[in-house]
């Protein structure tokens, strides 16, 4: 659908709330179309208010713009159809994660710490996303994209040999610069690096003193695996836009994406150990 002002051919066009037009991320705002109830706009709660006051730029003291700025970070707000779109993600995602085990189902009994990794794996790697645009003060939404569901969906099968998780997007409209825009794609592989990694802390822990804990590599493993595939420089993913950000940033973080899965996959006695054993 095209943008009622520049034309602008939008995946996922905006609805003024007020003139009910139709524009692209750029023209979304009532000031940036010269919406014709500018009034109501005003009107509205103070969090407009203070948000059209920053893109007028009268927000000019350092004080009130960290404070702003921290306000937008931590305050996190979500509408409905995206706490939707997120349930929907987060379950296709745990399904894939699931299938790295061939579903654990036994009698009924289910692994419910390996869900809880599953989850919290792909939330706080989108929440990641959508803090930092928020903290850059762009507005930041996670919506399900049809055909990356599908291909989820179907990489949960266990049959299936290739796993794929990108069931959807955190999208950013907002004025961010190529070096704001790649770090907020950064910061989401990010996540899953340090929590794999303090996974990873853990395990060797408990290792060393002969107590080895399945559930830690299974978070070592699945992060790893979510950082790694998200990193890929192609198809829309956070790798793509990090590697026309940064190119070494891309190649040091990839290369510290590739090593986590491994090392978990190899610890944890998977294809990784069969390919060693096979060749050396």
């Amino acid at each position: 659908m095209r943008c009622d002002l520049c034309g602008t051919d939008e995946a996922m066009p905006f609805t003024c709330r007020y003139c009910e037009g139709t524009f692209c991320s750029v023209h979304r705002l009532p000031p940036n179309h010269d919406c014709v109830f500018m009034k109501d706009y005003l009107e509205q709660p103070a969090r407009d208010r203070e948000f059209l006051e920053h893109i007028q730029g009268r927000m000019n003291l350092p004080q009130e713009r960290i404070k702003s700025a921290l306000y937008y970070m931590i305050y996190l707000r979500f509408s409905k159809t995206e706490v939707l779109h997120l349930a929907i993600a987060t379950a296709l995602v745990t399904a894939v994660g699931m299938s790295f085990y061939g579903f654990p189902f036994r009698l009924g009994f289910v692994r419910w710490e390996l869900i809880v990794i599953f989850i919290s794996a792909f939330i706080i790697h989108e929440l990641g996303h959508k803090f930092l645009a928020q903290f850059y003060r762009a507005w930041a939404e996670f919506r399900v994209l049809l055909y990356g569901a599908v291909i989820t969906a179907i990489s949960a099968l266990p049959f299936f040999p290739f796993k794929f998780i990108a069931p959807g997007v955190v999208w950013v409209s907002g004025n961010l610069s190529q070096s704001r825009s790649g770090k907020v794609s950064w910061i989401g592989p990010l996540t899953n690096l340090a929590m794999g990694t303090g996974f990873l802390v853990s395990y060797l822990a408990l290792a060393a003193l002969s107590s080895e804990n399945f559930l830690l590599l299974a978070g070592v493993r699945f992060n790893g695996f979510i950082a790694f595939f998200n990193l890929i420089p192609f198809m829309g993913l956070d790798g793509q836009k990090i590697f026309s950000w940064n190119k070494m940033v891309w190649v040091l973080t990839f290369a510290a994406a590739i090593g986590l899965f491994i090392g978990g996959d190899f610890l944890g006695g998977g294809f990784t150990t069969a390919l060693f054993r096979r060749f050396f």
